[in-house]
């Protein structure tokens, strides 16, 4: 069996033990998602969300960018103002250059959030007043050889934090989904066999693994029902 992968999952238990132990309660669960929502979150309300670039454990800039688009898409229409990741990148080369884009990558390979001591300071250079940070877990591809039977699968693992402007907790995700692509028959799909010196290769039409679009897509599919949208101003003594 062949892998495809993009970013490798590693410490994922023990990092998901950690993050789950600094959080209260307020956990809901849904099928491959945990979500968690600050319990007061109307007293802290925001009109302006700086997306941070999505961080990897092996840098991978695919990842980072199917990630990007997957979120972006979910999330435009909370009624935010979103500083994209794009313009967020620009904003913090110009504070601080690359050393600040490697040191808050490594803050948060660590920790999949911002913490009060740098939420200020992002904020301030993003012109934004809260944070949004994911960490790719895993993005990884199974696919079969021909002479293989069974369903390649292609799995995702996802973290996100939202923090205020001070460093407060407002909202909180981990999620992971699977999906399989079409079965495939080794004794049906192997229709010949290539030589080519010491080596013979099966020769035939393999199933592939789904595209790390379709299964990105359903995550954040999920994200956009469950992430806190921008609460309307209150024009109840404007008509007074």
């Amino acid at each position: 069996m062949r892998r495809s992968r993009i970013v490798p999952s590693l410490l994922v238990a023990v990092l998901s033990i950690g993050f789950a132990a600094s959080l209260p309660a307020a956990e809901k669960k849904g099928a491959g998602d945990r979500f968690w929502t600050s319990s007061d979150l109307a007293k802290y309300p925001v009109n302006s969300i700086a997306l941070l670039p999505p961080v990897t454990y092996d840098g991978s800039l695919e990842a980072r960018k199917q990630v990007e688009v997957a979120v972006g898409v979910a999330l435009k229409g909370s009624g935010h103002r979103w500083a994209s990741p794009f313009l967020v990148r620009d904003y913090l080369v110009k504070a601080g250059g690359d050393s600040l884009l490697r040191a808050l990558n490594e803050k948060l390979l660590k920790d999949p959030r911002v913490d009060s001591l740098d939420a200020p300071y992002l904020c301030r250079v993003t012109r934004t007043r809260a944070l949004l940070t994911v960490r790719v877990d895993q993005l990884e591809r199974r696919e079969l050889e021909l002479d293989q039977s069974g369903k390649p699968s292609t799995t995702a693992q996802l973290r996100a934090a939202l923090v205020d402007s001070t460093g407060r907790l407002l909202w909180t995700v981990y999620s992971s989904e699977t999906v399989e692509g079409a079965h495939q028959d080794a004794n049906a799909n192997v229709i010949g066999i290539k030589a080519s010196g010491l080596n013979t290769t099966s020769v035939g039409n393999a199933s592939a693994a789904p595209p790390y679009s379709e299964v990105l897509a359903r995550i954040c599919r999920r994200w956009t029902e469950a992430f806190p949208s921008r609460a309307a101003p209150d024009t109840s003594g404007s008509a007074k």
